[in-house]
C-alpha cells in the first residue's frame, strides 16, 4: 500500500512538472510572437514589422515601404554575393605562393564592396523617413538612436576549441 501511493505521487509530480515546463514554452512563444524578443534583435517578425508598428505607417506607407524594402535587399544581396566571391578568392591564395599586393587588392575590393553595403543601409534609412509624415518623425528620430542593434547583425557565438 504504501509503495502504490509514493507511486501515485511521483506520477503526479511529475505530471504536473511536464505541465508547468510546456505551460512556460507555450507561454515564451506567445510573447515572441507580441512582439518580445532575445537580446534586443527584432521581434520574430523581423524589422519590417518593427518598423511599420512603431512608425505608425498608414497602409499607403507600407506599400511604398515594401518597395524601399526591395530595392534594398536586391542591391545589399548583389554586393553580399559579390563579397563571397571576393572572400573565397582571397583565401583560395593561401594555397599559392604569397602575394601581398594581390592578397591586400582583394580585401580593398572586399572593403569597397562593404562601403557601398553601408550606403544603401542609410539611403534606405533616408528613404524611410521621407515616407514619414511630420507626426512620424519624433518616432523615427527616437528609432535612430537603436538602429545598429536593432537590425544589425546577432553576434556569432563562438565555441572554444
Amino acid at each position: 500500500m504504501q509503495k502504490s501511493r509514493l507511486l501515485i505521487l511521483v506520477i503526479v509530480g511529475l505530471l504536473a512538472s511536464n505541465l508547468l515546463l510546456a505551460g512556460y514554452i507555450i507561454a515564451g512563444r506567445s510573447d515572441r510572437k507580441k512582439g518580445g524578443h532575445e537580446r534586443g534583435g527584432p521581434p520574430h517578425g523581423g524589422p519590417r514589422n518593427l518598423i511599420i508598428e512603431r512608425l505608425k505607417f498608414s497602409e499607403q506607407q507600407v506599400t511604398k515601404y515594401d518597395e524601399l524594402i526591395q530595392w534594398h535587399r536586391g542591391n545589399v544581396d548583389k554586393l553580399d554575393e559579390q563579397i563571397m566571391q571576393l572572400k573565397n578568392e582571397l583565401y583560395s591564395t593561401l594555397n599559392e605562393q604569397p602575394d601581398v599586393r594581390r592578397r591586400d587588392s582583394l580585401i580593398g575590393e572586399i572593403v569597397t564592396r562593404q562601403q557601398e553595403i553601408e550606403h544603401i543601409h542609410y539611403k534606405h534609412f533616408e528613404d524611410m523617413k521621407a515616407l514619414c509624415t511630420e507626426q512620424q518623425r519624433p518616432a523615427f528620430a527616437e528609432m535612430t538612436k537603436e538602429i545598429a542593434a536593432l537590425f544589425g547583425r546577432p553576434p556569432h557565438k563562438r565555441e572554444r576549441p
